[in-house]
């Protein structure tokens, strides 16, 4: 190795468990890869400040070697490439040529043991186990470490992790659910019963649960067991505990969680889930006994926060089981004692939705959207469970005006689009709320169901009896009004697009030569690099002709043009566009986006500036009209549509950040 070769560097913005794995994995590298490793621990926009001092783990004589100070990490960071920019090759070959060239690599991985694809996971996993020992600890930690080697390595225990802690009483976490992090007390229960001859420890950022599971299993232990860290810093007891899980012959956790699944890296093993080591039974009772305590009232609970995310685990149960009666009956007394907890109104109100009580539905979710803690998602799914309510009123204007805001908030969210789905198959949608689109096919572009409670509130098939649409199609020829960034770059998402483009296969009452599939497609090809410019433009050239009154196919031509460099034509067609409709204030938006991009900045801010004036629904819009007189030093004119883009969404922060600014 020379001393100009590229080292990995590594850093987390996060807590203790990732920031471990990271280190460990770029052990694992340097040595594999011939060469050195070093730390940015103080990345820009690290949110640990109990790691603020790692004087208080590792010896200065090893921070001297491998810490980065600001300055040397913008020099290595400056021609490094992410560790993710090698993870689709065959070979190391071209990994090799970087680091040789001098060039680092930036390793960010926190969760997982990374593994090229030429490379054998299994044999490096267990590697781990000692790559712990290569850190510089002080010696308070290394006597510790050897203490707790001593007491649990070797002797066949099963340590549990149980998470709460700040998603019960920190903000912003108590405000939205976490089903991957949360798992009920009676799981872990019944995996206690079911092994009780076996040593178990138990590791949880609420203590006072600790000391529940003692009072009933007394022979169980905890980390004051094992060894005393009282006396020591959080940063301490954080790595501390760590390691002592890591020494356990298996690791029984939640789904989601950075400690303990860099616990169960660390020791060289795979984490277990409960559905790892329970059975369906087991499960299902444990799952059973969890509805009976919620039953009980809040005060079965710690706290009332702990009783509302206890429920949302049991309301999926029940959910799955279709018994939303029960689950709307054990959500009322939680509610009743005003819990500080902005997602139980969510799903208080879908209980309403899916047993047709459409008024108190609607009631819930309109006063749920006034909690000014409510999640960004969880903001958007409440707009479209109220808006799903509003139609199955009959109230289709309000309806579709609440769902064009969840739609343009967060596209993409699977309650959203199933909702979405669900309002569009029943002709609850108002066309004349949205931007032009091709409904008729809209209709039938359906995507796979998403996975059953994978980011989804809903049950979907209580919800909707077919597919769900792929709203890509929308978003196709408008993802610049949408504020979800993810849903913005479907133009540079080849998955998306691909996943687009196969669910033309499945049309039933569209023939596959209509001009709208074929329109369509052609688009698809073109952004796929299947065909060429010039070939997609001769198929909207045709189609645009054959449908002149269609705004559509006009705007799309023009994007192709514009694609061409050929800026006049694309002008043309964005004139005839509106000329289909001349008041539609989402074709006079694109005309001054246009025209902004073309260089005709005043001409393009007006037409913006316009549709504003016009559409009062669409947050983009709003904003964009408030952004150019902020950017005039017209605060005062800025301030109304800069209000009304922020009352539209309010969860997004940028909207109010400008308000601010404007005042």
């Amino acid at each position: 190795m020379t001393s100009a070769k590229g080292v990995f560097i590594g850093q987390r913005k996060d807590r203790m468990g990732a920031r471990l794995l990271m280190m460990l994995t770029c052990i694992r590298l340097a040595e594999d890869f011939d060469t050195a490793y070093k730390v940015n621990w103080f990345p820009q926009g690290s949110d640990a400040p109990e790691l603020d001092q790692p004087q208080e783990l590792f010896a200065q004589d090893w921070m001297d070697a491998h810490f980065l100070d600001a300055e040397e990490f913008d020099r290595l960071n400056s021609q490094a490439l992410p560790i993710w920019a090698f993870q689709g090759d065959n070979s190391a070959e071209r990994l090799i040529a970087h680091l040789n060239d001098g060039r680092s690599v930036l390793v960010e991985e926190g969760f997982e043991v990374l593994a090229f694809p030429w490379e054998d996971i299994e044999t490096i996993r267990p590697r781990y186990r000692d790559f712990i020992h290569r850190i510089g600890f002080t010696n308070e930690i290394r006597k510790v470490m050897a203490r707790v080697d001593e007491k649990l390595s070797g002797q066949g225990v099963s340590a549990y992790h149980i998470r709460r802690g700040d998603i019960l009483n920190g903000v912003p976490w108590k405000h939205t659910t976490w089903p991957a992090k949360i798992e009920p007390e009676e799981l872990y229960e019944a995996h206690l019963e079911a092994n009780a001859g076996r040593t178990a420890i138990m590791f949880s950022d609420q203590p006072e649960l600790i000391s529940r599971f003692q009072d009933r299993y007394p022979q169980m232990l905890r980390m004051s067991d094992v060894a005393d860290v009282s006396g020591m810093t959080r940063a301490q007891r954080d790595f501390l505990e760590l390691y002592t899980m890591s020494r356990a012959e298996q690791v029984i956790a939640p789904y989601i969680s950075a400690f303990s699944m860099a616990a169960a890296r660390i020791s060289g093993r795979q984490r277990l889930v409960f559905k790892d080591v329970l059975t369906e039974q087991q499960m299902s009772e444990a799952n059973l006994r969890v509805i009976d305590r919620v039953a009980k009232g809040p005060e079965a609970f710690l706290n009332v926060s702990e009783a509302s995310h206890v429920y949302a685990k049991a309301a999926q149960y029940l959910a799955a089981k279709d018994q939303f009666e029960h689950a709307y009956a054990l959500a009322k007394p939680i509610l009743e004692e005003n819990p500080d907890n902005a997602f139980m109104p969510v799903l208080q109100a879908l209980n309403c939705f899916c047993l047709s009580n459409w008024k108190e539905c609607e009631r819930l979710a309109e006063e749920g959207l006034k909690n000014a803690n409510l999640w960004p998602e969880d903001y958007a799914v409440l707009l479209a469970i109220r808006a799903a309510a509003l139609g199955a009123q009959k109230k289709r204007w309000s309806a579709s005006r609440n769902l064009a805001r969840a739609f343009w908030a967060k596209p993409l969210r699977p309650d959203v689009v199933v909702l979405g789905s669900r309002m569009l198959y029943r002709d609850q949608v108002s066309f004349r709320l949205f931007p032009p689109a091709d409904w008729r096919l809209q209709r039938e572009v359906r995507r796979q169901r998403f996975p059953p409670f994978n980011n989804l509130y809903l049950v979907q098939h209580k919800v909707l009896a077919r597919q769900p649409c792929n709203f890509d199609l929308v978003l196709l020829d408008w993802s610049d009004l949408t504020l979800d960034q993810k849903a913005r770059r479907l133009l540079d998402d080849r998955f998306r697009l691909e996943r687009l483009q196969e669910s033309f296969g499945n049309l039933t009452s569209i023939e596959h030569d209509d001009p709208s599939v074929s329109a369509a497609q052609a688009m698809l090809s073109w952004y796929l690099g299947v065909s060429s410019l010039a070939q997609t433009i001769d198929v909207m050239r045709k189609t645009s002709a054959d449908w002149p009154e269609n705004p559509l196919y006009h705007k799309r031509l023009a994007t192709l043009y514009e694609a061409d460099a050929d800026q006049a034509r694309a002008q043309l067609k964005m004139a005839d566009a509106l000329a289909c409709d001349p008041g539609n204030p989402f074709l006079i938006f694109a005309m001054g986006k246009f025209l902004e991009r073309k260089g005709a900045q005043d001409q393009g801010q007006n037409q913006i500036i316009q549709a504003a004036d016009i559409d009062d629904n669409t947050p983009v819009i709003q904003g964009e009209a408030g952004q150019i007189y902020l950017r005039r030093g017209e605060k005062e004119k800025a301030r109304p549509y800069l209000q009304k883009a922020h009352d539209l969404f309010p969860p997004f922060k940028r909207f109010a950040n400008q308000l601010a600014r404007a005042r």
